[in-house]
């Protein structure tokens, strides 16, 4: 099949990462991609992050040649872009002539589903988070009811619109979208990279962690994934313990707060802050901990960093949500948490850390969680081309 890949997503983080991955497993699987989006950047090229957009994702405001523009404004250009999006996927269509055009969903985009109809082929359309709701939470959306009912719209009228969870199934689905129009699809890990083989000894020999007993998180630092409430999980022990390290692997808009906040503490010594990482080192940090934390998530969000962890057979801890618990049953593959209830979280990593043969069972249940979940790329792109097949459209894996 010949897939025409349509994004418009300038980061490397998270969203860079899953454009990614989701491409190289359709071509693993035997398919042709042809990628149409702007040139991304290397911000946030270090580890996983969130599935908001980069500009507008409540950071700062939004920027244009790093000059911070109205919200509104960004808004129309986001509106606008949709002209030359179509114009560049026309010609790559007529000249590619793909069997399929997948989008990853951004704010007021509808290039994709136009170029497909205009073409009459299929439409996938990715959606990674229901953006008319997370960007008037985090970002200062401004024309919030075009923005829902334009995201309604196209997730009626895609082929499938694949989501991250079943929770964020359920918005969709409480606002009208029929259900049999949804592909439930959360992200997944290239176990090719991580794996439970990955060794971190080279990464706690840089970081001085030898003889200790590491807790961290690993990722693109944002206010909302709650590292500050792990700092205060872990203060008493870091305080208490010589043997023991809180490690924050990545760089983004929250660290220099929780540098300071660590500096209140006074654990300038047992905070480990790596700064930026390259996204080959990731796996080999992620090694390095004995208890990775997944502190707090959007309610409907399938965090990749989630996956990770898990493929790589750490002790895994993560707060209670329906999204969570879809992938992780507590005590079995990880520990969950009452969200933002930091001295709950303080409980379950005390007792982990206590206990080597608690994070043994954990880790290596964690490692088998991806193989029963099916939580890999290339699952994820086998599905996308069965329901693909199955659609009214009629088959269409054969044709070139």
């Amino acid at each position: 099949m010949r897939i025409l890949y349509h994004h418009r997503t300038r980061g490397e983080d998270a969203q860079g990462v899953h454009i990614q991955a989701l491409i190289d497993a359709f071509r693993a699987l035997g398919h042709e991609v042809d990628l149409v989006g702007p040139r991304r950047s290397a911000r946030g090229a270090e580890a996983s992050g969130s599935q908001t957009e980069a500009a507008g994702s409540g950071e700062a405001a939004p920027r244009i040649g790093g000059y911070p523009i109205p919200h509104w404004f960004y808004e129309l250009l986001a509106f606008g872009y949709n002209l030359p999006a179509a114009v560049r996927l026309l010609v790559h269509g007529w000249a590619r002539r793909p069997d399929l055009i997948y989008e990853r969903y951004a704010l007021f985009s509808f290039a994709g589903l136009l170029v497909a109809r205009l073409l009459r082929r299929p439409f996938i359309l990715e959606v990674n988070a229901p953006l008319s709701l997370e960007l008037q939470t985090y970002g200062g959306l401004v024309f919030r009811g075009a923005a829902q009912r334009m995201e309604d719209w196209l997730c009626r009228r895609a082929t499938r619109t694949v989501v991250v969870s079943s929770a964020m199934a359920k918005i969709f689905t409480e606002r009208g979208v029929p259900e049999e129009r949804i592909l439930v699809l959360p992200n997944g890990v290239d176990c090719a990279s991580f794996h439970p083989a990955v060794p971190g000894d080279a990464v706690r020999a840089r970081y001085g962690l030898e003889g200790c007993r590491v807790v961290g998180f690993v990722g693109w630092v944002r206010p909302w994934h709650g590292v500050d409430g792990l700092l205060k999980a872990m203060a008493t022990r870091l305080r208490a313990r010589d043997d023991e390290r809180l490690l924050i692997v990545g760089d983004g808009p929250a660290v220099p707060g929780l540098r300071h906040q660590a500096q209140e503490m006074g654990l300038e010594e047992r905070v480990i802050f790596t700064g930026p990482v390259s996204r080959a080192e990731v796996p080999g940090h992620i090694a390095a901990l004995d208890i990775a934390v997944q502190p707090d998530v959007t309610a409907y969000a399938s965090p990749i960093k989630l996956f990770e962890y898990l493929a790589l057979g750490r002790a895994v801890v993560a707060p209670d949500r329906p999204n969570i618990r879809e992938v992780i049953e507590d005590g079995v593959c990880g520990r969950l948490f009452s969200p933002r209830d930091w001295d709950a979280l303080a409980e379950v990593l005390g007792a982990l850390l206590d206990d080597a043969a608690a994070r043994q069972r954990l880790g290596a249940a964690a490692a088998r969680r991806i193989e029963q979940g099916g939580y890999r790329w290339t699952d994820n792109a086998r599905r996308v081309i069965e329901v693909v097949d199955d659609a009214a459209f009629g088959p269409v894996a054969g044709r070139t």
